[in-house]
């Protein structure tokens, strides 16, 4: 499956994860696995630096419900339908695809693939780092300006160390001007995964680049935000949300900035489907 030229994987969750414990394990090859949601889609499409990063990934999962309504609509059974008529009917259709992702899941994995919750993968690796002696090494990104992160920074080893009593890792605060040293460091550790959470791009390309430089990681991935959920730094939404797929909605009402939160789902949700319904062609 494409969409905008970046192919995805299919994947079931379970598998996906005792297969990113084995590669751990055994030092085979070295494997990177990214996440994008439907925000990074859309900027690989004025962005080619960005989108032949992606795909140097082994495996790209989407952390998004919204995503299952465009598989729909992508491979809607409507040979007989083009141009015009084929995008008045996936619009006419979007209530059903809406109601096959809140009550048809099962359904939806089974054609396509199980979503892969980037926090939840990480915890889980984290989980199992910290059972089996396992070092990790976590990049943090630099911002001078956000006082409340630069705050939590100072006291991440030890929030995170109070979650993994037991836990083996390498913190760094991505600053430009100590890259060099920072990825010097990395290689000269006995760390098997890293872990970036520089936010969109930029994540993805210090994975990339590190994981070129560094033989002793075996898997690299961009997590976003995970772990300041595991530090609480940020709440997570209650299980309730998660199982309902409402982890969006209660985002959206305890987001601090609620008009860039608004801004990001408008562009998730309605520029994102009309991208897809308008240039089917390119997915």
């Amino acid at each position: 499956m494409q969409i905008f030229w970046i192919k995805l994987s299919k994947l079931k969750y379970k598998d996906f994860l005792n297969n990113l414990k084995n590669q751990i394990l055994h030092w085979d090859k070295a494997e990177i696995v990214f996440t994008p949601n439907p925000e990074i889609l859309l900027n690989t499409l004025k962005d080619k630096e960005f989108k032949d990063i992606l795909q140097k990934a082994d495996y790209l999962t989407i952390d998004w419900i919204g995503i299952y309504i465009w598989l729909q609509i992508l491979n809607s059974p409507l040979p007989h339908f083009e141009g015009g008529i084929w995008k008045i009917v996936n619009i006419i259709l979007l209530p059903y695809y809406i109601f096959n992702l809140f009550f048809r899941r099962k359904y939806l994995y089974e054609k396509f693939w199980e979503r892969v919750c980037g926090s939840d993968l990480t915890n889980e690796l984290v989980k199992f780092s910290e059972e089996k002696e396992i070092k990790i090494t976590i990049l943090d990104p630099y911002f001078p300006k956000d006082l409340k992160k630069v705050e939590s920074q100072k006291t991440f080893k030890n929030d995170l160390q109070r979650v993994f009593p037991k836990l083996k890792f390498d913190y760094f605060i991505y600053k430009p001007k100590e890259k060099d040293d920072i990825i010097e460091k990395i290689c000269n550790s006995n760390s098997r995964i890293l872990f970036s959470t520089l936010w969109m791009k930029y994540q993805e390309k210090s994975v990339v680049d590190i994981m070129e430089k560094c033989k002793n990681l075996k898997l690299g991935l961009g997590v976003g935000s995970s772990f300041d959920y595991l530090i609480w730094f940020q709440k997570r939404a209650p299980k309730i949300f998660r199982i309902l797929w409402l982890e969006w909605l209660y985002r959206l009402f305890t987001w601090p900035k609620k008009i860039k939160r608004l801004k990001r789902l408008y562009n998730a949700i309605i520029i994102f489907s009309l991208k897809v319904i308008f240039n089917k062609k390119n997915s």
